[in-house]
C-alpha cells in the first residue's frame, strides 16, 4: 500500500515526483536564462558561471556610469544651447547633424558656424563614398554665421 503511494496511482504523480519535476523545470530555465546572458555578455565563447556572473556585474557597473556620463553631457549641452540662443552669439553655436533615410537613400544636413573649423565639401563626400555610398546630389549653403551641407546618397547593400 505504501508503495502504491510513493510511485503513484495510474497517470497521477506522486509529491516527489512532482517536486522532482518542478526542479527540473527550474533548472533548465535556469540553464537558459545564462545562456541568454551569456549571448549578451560574451556572445564569442560560453563561460562558467561564475565568470559570467562576474562579467555581468562588471557589464552592468560600466552600463551605468555610461548613463550617467551621458546625462551629464546631455545636461551641459541643452546649458550651452540655451545660452546661446539667449547670447546670438554665432561664436558659440552648436553644429547641428540630421540624417534620414527612406530605403537606400540617405539624407544628411549639417549646419555648423562660420568660426568653426572649416569643412570642405569633397571631404564630406569622401566619407561617404568610403563608407560604400554613391552621391547622388552635394549642396552647399553659406547662410549668415553658419554654413549649410546638404548630401543625398545612395547606399549599396
Amino acid at each position: 500500500m505504501e508503495r502504491e503511494k510513493e510511485i503513484g496511482e495510474g497517470s497521477s504523480l506522486s509529491l516527489r515526483e512532482k517536486r522532482n519535476l518542478r526542479e527540473k523545470e527550474r533548472r533548465m530555465r535556469m540553464k537558459d536564462l545564462f545562456c541568454l546572458l551569456s549571448s549578451h555578455v560574451s556572445p564569442t565563447r560560453r563561460l562558467p558561471v561564475p565568470q559570467l556572473i562576474d562579467q555581468a556585474t562588471s557589464y552592468m557597473i560600466q552600463l551605468k556610469e555610461k548613463v550617467t556620463y551621458l546625462k551629464e553631457k546631455k545636461k551641459t549641452l541643452l546649458e550651452g544651447e540655451v545660452g546661446c540662443r539667449s547670447e546670438r552669439s554665432s561664436s558659440s553655436l552648436l553644429p547641428k547633424l540630421s540624417i534620414h533615410s527612406r530605403g537606400s537613400i540617405i539624407e544628411m544636413n549639417l549646419i555648423i558656424s562660420v568660426n568653426m573649423k572649416r569643412l570642405t565639401l569633397h571631404e564630406l563626400l569622401g566619407v561617404f563614398e568610403e563608407e560604400g555610398a554613391q552621391v547622388m546630389s552635394a549642396n552647399l549653403q553659406n547662410l549668415n554665421d553658419r554654413t549649410a551641407y546638404t548630401i543625398i546618397a545612395q547606399v549599396y547593400v
